[in-house]
């Protein structure tokens, strides 16, 4: 017995290769980044309701100066719709005013003691205020477990960034026809 699992494609004929950082990496030298052909990068601008991380501006300045294009992420803490709500407008706030290419992402991947149904709500709620607070299309971060197995229907409006190791191309879950993003 087997499960069958065919591939999806990229959203794009273009396909970049790109990192995501935050303050885990430490002092990164972008110059070498792009050397090595990295050309996006993804930064962690903050967590929860209230966490700027502490390298976020140093990362966001020294990959602008290296000609990167760049995209941030918020890791979502939100526990209620409410919360997801007031995050998104604090991540907003803490990229407003900069110059990015990539569309902002949502991570959320820590559900404990959440229900599926929250999750899609929380997941949705955060979405939707984020692309109200920024006027942005966005873009959501998460592995193909999840996608596959938890989000529901109504969070297939919006384009994943998938994470799935291990394989030559992401496997389909069956809601996405395409991926914008993939960590391998």
């Amino acid at each position: 017995f087997g499960i069958c699992a065919s591939a999806f494609p990229p959203s794009s004929d273009e396909i970049y290769e790109g990192i995501d950082v935050s303050v885990w990496q430490g002092d990164i030298d972008f110059e070498a980044v792009k050397a090595d052909g990295i050309e996006v990068v993804y930064i962690r601008s903050s967590i929860g309701s209230d966490y700027t991380d502490s390298l976020f501006r140093q990362n966001y300045e020294r990959a602008k100066a290296a000609g990167l294009r760049i995209g941030f992420y918020h890791f979502v803490t939100a526990q209620t719709v409410e919360e997801a709500q007031y995050q998104a407008h604090f991540f907003a706030s803490v990229i407003s005013g900069l110059s990015f290419d990539c569309m902002p992402a949502m991570d959320f991947e820590s559900f404990s003691g959440l229900s599926n149904r929250q999750i899609n709500d929380i997941s949705l709620a955060f979405m939707e205020a984020l692309e109200r607070y920024t006027g942005k299309d966005a873009i959501f971060y998460t592995n193909a477990y999840t996608a596959a197995n938890i989000l529901t229907d109504a969070m297939a409006q919006y384009p994943i960034w998938i994470a799935q190791w291990g394989v030559s191309e992401p496997q389909n879950n069956g809601r996405w026809t395409s991926w914008t993003g993939w960590q391998y």
